[in-house]
């Protein structure tokens, strides 16, 4: 900026020749004041009151001197700039100073010579002197403003997400409070009387056996009673479901996300969900088949989750509606997606579940279709479930995830 302040100030001297004020000055002369005035521009937004000050006397005595144009207009730039960058004492300085000034010189000008001349020089006076200096108050007004509204936006947000996050966990803990005093307390209850169930057919049975009643034959026949296999069952899943149940409370009443130390779900536990299945499933009429590699492929935390939780939930589905028959469970792992299907047989015409009827269901029902899906479309993965084109009569639910999906 001084550079091209200093380049027009030439130019103007070029053009309008070296007569300025009608008098002939030297060259140095009218080239002295424009570099001083160039000089404190190099400043004026980093020292503004000693910029304005070095152009104020500059000016003063070029005017007294000569007269030229090219320093009053680079004056009028170091007045804009003070008022705009100078602090609140110099700004106003400037606002009652160049006022003052114009008054006086228009006075002065009126009782010296006439009075046209004393306006219109006292108009050229506040052209070059107050109009700077107001434009460069009402930027700095807009500036402060637009500065205030931005602290003010970015505190409402800090606010906004204060109370986002203490929602959030006063949700979270009463949700973990429900799942504890309601969920944990009614799975508990299923775990004691079907231990209890169990330890008293021991009991029975030991007694039996002491009393000589029971020969091995019958505690043959007690081990391959289905009803005490469905009770270990059930006390098996019902613990298990109070543990991650517990695990979940402790997630939902701490801030943090589950760490590595937390015993979660594997690929390599699918085996075990399906043993764990099968008794029911006989039950059922219901045949297991599995189709899993001999070791599964190394991958993220979520997927592993993903997986497991798509495969018990579709398990979950096939023992509550699908008709008697054989149930294929496939996984194949590939080289960037992992591949889990579950074939079972169609639902039973009359539309009732093997345990209660469809209208008897807790509110909420079919919410495991929606809740696989939406566990594959967090990790990137496609879900699909419905009847079976390639196979008529049949129910498939299929699941594509991405193996290089970050943990």
């Amino acid at each position: 900026m001084a550079v091209g302040f200093f380049a027009g100030c030439l130019i103007l001297y070029v053009v309008g020749g070296p007569r300025v004020m009608g008098g002939d000055i030297p060259t140095w002369e009218a080239v002295l004041p424009v570099l001083v005035l160039c000089a404190a521009t190099a400043f004026r937004s980093v020292h503004p009151p000693l910029a304005v000050a070095v152009g104020t006397l500059t000016v003063i005595v070029e005017m007294a001197a000569s007269g030229g144009l090219g320093p009053v207009l680079v004056y009028t730039d170091l007045l804009y700039a003070a008022a705009l960058y100078g602090a609140p004492w110099l700004c106003r300085l400037l606002q009652v100073g160049t006022v003052v000034v114009t008054l006086a010189t228009t006075v002065a000008l009126i009782v010296i010579s006439n009075r046209s001349e004393g306006v219109t020089t006292g108009l050229i006076v506040a052209l070059l002197l107050i109009s700077p200096v107001w434009t460069g108050v009402l930027i700095r007004n807009h500036k402060e403003r637009a500065d205030a509204e931005r602290q003010r936006a970015a505190q409402i947000n800090r606010l906004a997400e204060l109370d986002r996050k203490t929602v959030l966990q006063t949700e979270r803990t009463r949700m973990a409070r429900e799942l504890h005093d309601l969920v944990a307390n009614h799975l508990s209850a299923i775990a004691i009387h079907s231990s209890a169930v169990l330890s008293l057919t021991e009991a029975k049975r030991q007694e039996a056996q002491g009393a000589g009643a029971a020969d091995d034959g019958a505690d043959d026949a007690a081990d391959d009673d289905p009803v005490l296999r469905a009770l270990a069952v059930i006390r098996e899943n019902s613990v298990q479901g109070l543990a991650e149940m517990r695990r979940m409370v402790v997630l939902l009443r701490s801030d943090r996300g589950v760490d590595d130390d937390w015993d979660r779900p594997q690929l390599n536990a699918l085996g075990a969900l399906v043993e764990q299945a099968r008794p029911a499933a006989d039950a059922a009429a219901l045949t297991l088949h599995t189709e899993f590699p001999e070791t599964f492929p190394e991958v993220s935390s979520v997927i592993e989750v993903t997986a497991y939780r798509i495969v018990q939930e579709a398990l979950t589905n096939v023992l509550k509606h699908a008709s008697a028959g054989r149930v294929r469970i496939r996984c194949e792992a590939g080289a960037e997606q992992l591949t889990i299907s579950v074939d079972s047989p169609l639902a039973r015409a009359d539309g009732r579940t093997r345990q209660r009827p469809v209208e008897q269901l807790i509110t909420g029902a079919g919410a495991g279709l929606a809740g696989m899906s939406e566990r594959a479309a967090l990790v990137g993965g496609i879900f699909d479930a419905g009847p079976d084109r390639t196979a008529p009569g049949r129910w498939r639910v299929r699941a594509v995830l991405p193996l290089t999906q970050n943990s």
